[in-house]
């Protein structure tokens, strides 16, 4: 009798077990398409045998554990390219609105450039005419006019960049008080000896992304809470704890720093990683760098321009003024351009004021294709080396994002490929189980019928 109790007993351990499984596999299937799904798996372990006489006996089968496919290595190379891929892909859209400031169409500051000394040229053949000279003025104030705005749109796009940068701290922060939570959890749950799948793949997804987003890279403890640092150094998440990061502003832009309760501490740019870090290298570096160039060339035509321009003489016989008004250094020179002379009589045309004298005017023309900037660039090939810098810039990282979000769709495909959910397999899995359960099933049945047979022997 005790034999057919422990056969009871093992059929019924069979079922719930085999049900069991099916759950696991029907999990598996429903998160098919869920981001950052790990695969779970049964693994099935026999209760204990025991002595039966000379014999031991099993006692039946049960779920020791789920475990979790996982690849550190993977999720290791995932996170770094991904908080690569953010860097370069955050830095798409300034760049465009980059090109898109600095035209060189006729829209653009080379075209104003070229009108404004196609003017004095235009002046040469009539230089007592009003109208020449007015046009010398009004193409000298449009000029000006491009480099403010060329100048102003640049930072524009720096304010932009501010805004985005401001727009991410709060999600941010909740991704790392998250993580933290799932920290606590994910430790409680363990040492409790139970598995805390789902936790740990939200989890890992957060700090995907997180990479994306600020660089973090990540350490796990003996404990399995996991600690989130800074490319610099700087720590995020200390087992339950996580730190906020808040953002200042600064005559130089918004400035992201790191609240530890007791301190601020400003984080350089050199300390972010993905998009926080290609958004600050474009604001602190590719639009600064591209300001100044446009402030020399503004400083050196104005001063060029001016330097002939005192040497000749207006219709009132006056000389010695300035065309522009004289920039006081390089930095701040595109913005503050403006034209000094008041009035068509003022427009040195000639070297004197005598009637059809056009010396001046000549002279002046002829800077369009003189070599002044640096020495060896002329205003329009300098402005030009501008334009290249940032189509060579917005190029490779066209070439940058596109190599990276292919390597990123590799490792995804070979996360998905390893630890991902196949649904063939699944399937498998699931007639393997249903098979087992409708063996134990049969199997119960058999065991019952025994039982009868037996009290029917013994009434």
């Amino acid at each position: 009798m005790g034999g057919i109790v422990n056969a009871l007993n093992a059929a019924k351990t069979s079922i719930t077990t085999q049900q069991k499984a099916i759950e696991v596999v029907g999990n598996n299937i429903a998160n098919v398409n869920t981001p950052g799904y790990s695969r779970q798996t049964p693994n099935l372990t026999p209760y204990p045998t025991l002595a039966f006489g000379d014999f031991f006996i099993g006692q039946g089968v049960r779920v020791g554990s789920i475990e979790r496919a996982h690849d550190a290595f993977l999720t290791g190379e995932i996170r770094q390219k991904n908080a690569d891929f953010g860097q370069e892909k955050a830095k798409t859209s300034p760049l465009a609105e980059i090109e898109g400031s600095l035209p060189i169409d006729d829209t653009g500051l080379v075209a104003d450039i070229d009108r404004f000394f196609d003017a004095w040229q235009e002046l040469s053949t009539n230089p007592d005419g009003s109208v020449e000279r007015e046009l010398v003025i009004q193409y000298g104030q449009r000029l000006s006019q491009s480099f403010d705005t060329a100048w102003n749109r640049l930072e524009d796009i720096r304010g932009n960049i501010d805004n985005t940068l401001v727009s991410k701290v709060n999600t941010i922060n909740l991704k790392l008080r998250q993580v933290a939570d799932l920290n606590k959890r994910i430790s409680t749950v363990e040492y409790a000896g139970h598995a805390a799948n789902a936790e740990r793949d939200q989890r890992d997804q957060l700090i995907k992304e997180l990479a994306g987003e600020i660089g973090v890279s990540a350490v796990e403890d003996k404990v399995g809470m996991i600690s989130l640092q800074l490319p610099g150094g700087l720590p995020l998440v200390e087992g339950g704890i996580a730190l906020q990061l808040e953002t200042v502003h600064t005559t130089g832009g918004v400035q992201i720093n790191v609240n530890t309760s007791s301190a601020s501490l400003k984080v350089p740019r050199s300390g972010w990683g993905g998009e926080f870090r290609g958004l600050l290298d474009t604001r602190d570096q590719l639009i600064p760098d591209l300001q100044g160039r446009l402030d020399q060339l503004a400083y050196d035509l104005a001063t060029q321009v001016n330097g002939l321009h005192r040497a000749g003489s207006g219709l009132d016989g006056v000389s010695g003024r300035d065309f522009f008004v004289q920039p006081a250094a390089v930095s701040g020179a595109a913005t503050l351009m403006a034209v000094a002379v008041t009035s068509t009589t003022e427009v040195a045309a000639g070297v004197s004021s005598a009637p059809g004298d056009n010396g001046n005017a000549l002279q002046l023309a002829t800077l369009k294709d003189t070599s002044f900037v640096n020495g060896t660039d002329t205003y329009t090939e300098w402005y030009g080396k501008i334009t290249s810098t940032i189509g060579i810039e917005a190029s490779q990282n066209r070439l940058a994002v596109s190599g990276l979000q292919d390597s990123l769709d590799q490792l995804e495909n070979l996360r998905e490929s390893t630890v991902g959910v196949s649904i063939e397999e699944e399937m498998i899995n699931l007639l393997q189980y249903q098979k087992a359960f409708e063996a134990s099933a049969k199997f119960l049945s058999t065991v019952d019928e025994m039982m009868d047979s037996v009290l029917m022997i013994k009434r």
